[in-house]
């Protein structure tokens, strides 16, 4: 079940090419306030779709449009996760921002950090199945039944392979990006020295702009698509 789901995000994720570009321009402004916040909104939009879909059931992308709302549902997504994350990241920099390490003070911070985004996984879907109310992302004890009724080791290791194979893909792009470059800078080199500092820069501009503009909406959409499908089968 668990391999259905990667199967039929990773294929969603592809369905609609001209969306995924456009999400692309999104991902690549991300510095900016604005298009950081459609980026969340289209994302959302896509958990939403797949609370209500069906494993392979052959869905696409939904459409950019209805631009109001996908700046207020990217709003919603951004306040769930900054609500569920400020605690455990406060610990965490307070921890280590005196100089010297507190270790407890660190362990409880990242113990929180964990279960707070295993519980945020399941709060985003939450909401966008009840009518984009931000009071369902924090309804605990029906968070913690729908994960109960889809198997606690089911959905945590759904949460760990979706990010497994996302830092695997990240992983081998850049590595394959970074060879090829590797290769023509020796290549260079062999016919003129001042032409490897070019190259190596022309390969952080095109590794940089594969990875914002095509893998992390790819990555993104199929992350969205994984956590609705998730949802699904416990709701």
């Amino acid at each position: 079940m668990i391999l259905d789901i990667y199967k039929d995000s990773f294929e969603f994720a592809s369905r609609k090419i001209s969306n995924l570009l456009l999400l692309g321009v999104l991902s690549f402004f991300n510095i900016l306030i604005i298009p950081m916040i459609f980026f969340y909104g289209y994302n959302y939009r896509v958990v939403k779709l797949s609370t209500q879909s069906m494993i392979n059931g052959g869905d696409v992308p939904p459409e950019f449009n209805d631009f109001k709302k996908m700046f207020i549902d990217g709003l919603k997504y951004i306040i769930v996760y900054f609500v569920y994350l400020i605690i455990p990241v406060i610990l965490i920099m307070a921890s280590i921002i005196s100089g010297s390490v507190n270790w407890i003070l660190l362990l409880i911070g990242i113990i929180l950090l964990i279960i707070c985004t295993l519980v945020v996984y399941i709060a985003i879907p939450h909401m966008a199945a009840n009518d984009d109310s931000l009071k369902s992302a924090f309804a605990f004890s029906e968070l913690f039944e729908i994960i109960s009724s889809i198997g606690y080791g089911r959905y945590i290791l759904n949460y760990i392979g979706v990010n497994l194979i996302s830092i695997i893909l990240l992983i081998v792009v850049v590595l394959v990006i970074s060879f090829i470059f590797m290769i023509l800078g020796i290549a260079t080199f062999s016919i003129s020295t001042s032409g490897v500092g070019a190259v190596s820069m022309l390969g952080t501009i095109i590794l940089n702009f594969i990875l914002f503009f095509l893998v992390m909406p790819y990555l993104a959409m199929f992350q969205s698509r994984c956590a609705g499908l998730i949802y699904s089968l416990g709701s």
